[in-house]
């Protein structure tokens, strides 16, 4: 099996039992996909070497989702369907999420060459079958290059789970798991955003908690980010003496990085900031006016400028609001929450 993963290991802490089982999980599922035609990775924080492996083993021995990346050079009739059936298989059995990407064409990895999520998975991968597409039409980028848009792709996504673990925590949910994952990963987000907005990321997570514990943070928030690097290398189930106070200075850091990544210290007037800051960096284009246009089925005209900017960044100033309090519940029906559903 091919890798980029250099530790070889799929966990942070290389436990034996989790190890044995993810081997012959990838085993399994690259004997089940052999004659496809399609290329299939293991990315995320199994192949990086960086998966979490549970402490209480009460649910499970692995912690994170396994992220599978497909791609193929040509068409693979029922694919998804066959995907599908293997990611109910092994869920049931792991009892984490099994995720496979859709199947994408060599076209779509070079379309995506600079996205946060093609470029980790260059650099940390494990290749369950077929043939290795990314070294051949994948190139790397350098960290300090990524896009300013894949950092508010990361505060989109970071700041929904945060809401959604607010949520949770306003009805007493027992999903513990759930709300400690994404107020970890909101705290990672926040952090990681800051420093791809401000060209200084780092591929290898030792190296952004070095940056983030040398920066001008406040000394709470860069406790937060190094207990949330711990917690991602040894996820437990422990909460907080009060949860409610974990989540709103999650919230704080959370809040003050969206500020920061458009380089402005207040909400009123954020809009401006964020188009002033994506022309500076060249990310304005009617391409982007068009893709949203047509995904939402909308032609907006008031404010249509706006528009011009990556969607992912469009309704961070929503999501600001709405992470004012605690919610209660979420409607499921709003803009932002139905934005995130298309453009996340």
């Amino acid at each position: 099996m091919l890798t980029g993963n250099v530790l070889e290991n799929h966990t942070a802490c290389g436990d034996a039992e989790a190890e044995e089982l993810l081997t012959r999980i990838l085993s399994e599922i690259g004997e089940q996909l052999s004659d496809t035609g399609l290329s299939v990775y293991l990315g995320g924080s199994y192949g990086r070497g960086e998966g979490g492996v549970r402490e209480d083993r009460q649910n499970g021995i692995l912690y994170n989702d396994l992220d599978f990346f497909v791609f193929s050079r040509n068409s693979v009739p029922r694919a998804g369907e066959l995907l599908h059936e293997i990611s109910e298989k092994y869920e049931k059995e792991l009892n984490v999420d099994i995720d496979f990407s859709r199947v994408m064409s060599v076209q779509d990895i070079r379309k995506n060459a600079q996205r946060l999520m093609m470029q980790e998975l260059k650099r940390g991968y494990r290749l369950v079958c077929g043939e290795d597409l990314l070294t051949e039409f994948l190139p790397e980028i350098n960290a300090e290059d990524l896009l300013f848009s894949e950092a508010c792709r990361l505060l989109l996504n970071r700041g929904m789970g945060l809401l959604l673990a607010g949520e949770k925590i306003s009805s007493g949910s027992a999903d513990t798991d759930f709300i400690l994952r994404n107020l970890c990963k909101a705290v990672l987000g926040s952090g990681d955003a800051v420093l791809i907005s401000e060209g200084r990321y780092r591929w290898k997570i030792r190296e952004r908690l070095a940056l983030v514990m040398e920066s001008d943070f406040p000394e709470e928030w860069k406790r937060l980010y190094a207990d949330a690097v711990e917690f991602k290398r040894t996820p437990h189930r422990k909460k907080p003496s009060d949860i409610n106070v974990f989540w709103q200075n999650v919230r704080d850091f959370y809040r003050s990085s969206v500020l920061r990544c458009a380089g402005t210290g207040k909400i009123t007037g954020f809009q401006d900031a964020l188009y002033a800051k994506f022309k500076r960096r060249g990310e304005l284009s009617l391409k982007n006016f068009l893709k949203y246009s047509i995904k939402t089925k909308s032609f907006p005209l008031c404010g249509w400028k706006k528009y011009m900017a990556p969607a992912v960044a469009i309704r961070l100033d929503e999501l600001y609001i709405a992470l004012e309090e605690i919610p209660r519940s979420i409607d499921r029906t709003c803009k932002l929450y139905q934005h995130w559903l298309i453009f996340n």
